[in-house]
């Protein structure tokens, strides 16, 4: 961390004039996990349906309005917080999904959401929600829509058990979203997208904004919800 850097030109984007500093730094990186993946990975198309699992985080509560802005029909959100999960209608999503219980009642809980339709799923937890978000989908079988399901983050863990049955059995296209998927000049046109639409978008987002010398005290805070900016 420093007060100033070196970057190179190509890697430096123009903020658009009514976009302010902090909000520009707070928006760029959470925002463009889903914005990327319903981009370029997804490629969703007017009037799907999105599902969004994780969406209390920082990233999520973006994606949520992201995904609204670039045209889905309805969007779902999962949660481990219920009270930030309700929060999330205001933001626009159209169901809230709380994700309790044991793996047997994920997967009941999921299981009619995914037969009435699901085009896409931006998955920011990984573990059990997914893996039985997974199974719940394969076993509604031809009465569900094809399932983009797009792997983000791992909140929940790092691995799964995936029986093979689950993509054999259905038409599920699992891909992830990241460095390494899209490549690094791709990722840095789609930020500035981003922050093209970040008014356009009413794009909201919690930022707690602190000088770089006090940053022991703010480092390893645990807010899911607020977004810390360094500033000098």
């Amino acid at each position: 961390m420093a007060e100033q850097t070196v970057v190179p030109q190509a890697r430096c984007l123009a903020l658009p004039d009514d976009l302010d500093d902090i909000t520009a730094a707070a928006v760029a990186d959470p925002g463009l996990s889903s914005w990327a993946a319903l981009q370029k990975r997804a490629r969703l198309r007017a009037g799907e349906t999105v599902l969004i699992n994780g969406a209390t985080g920082t990233s999520g509560r973006l994606a949520v309005q992201i995904a609204k802005f670039l045209g889905a029909g309805k969007v779902i959100a999962t949660g481990r917080n219920t009270e930030t999960l309700r929060s999330l209608a205001a933001l626009g999503a159209d169901v809230t999904i709380p994700l309790v219980g044991d793996g047997d009642t994920l997967e009941r809980t999921f299981r009619p959401h995914v037969a009435e339709g699901v085009d896409i799923v931006l998955d920011y937890l990984w573990g059990p929600s997914a893996e039985r978000l997974l199974i719940a989908a394969a076993k509604a079988g031809a009465e569900a829509r094809p399932i983009r399901f797009v792997q983000i983050g791992s909140v929940s863990g790092s691995d799964i058990t995936l029986p093979s049955a689950v993509l054999r059995a259905s038409a599920i296209e699992l891909m992830g979203s990241g460095i390494g998927s899209i490549p690094l000049e791709r990722l840095i046109a789609l930020t500035g997208e981003l922050l093209d639409a970040a008014i356009p978008a009413g794009l909201k987002i919690a930022v707690d904004p602190v000088p770089l010398s006090t940053i022991e005290r703010h480092w390893g805070r645990e807010d899911a919800t607020q977004r810390i900016v360094l500033t000098m």
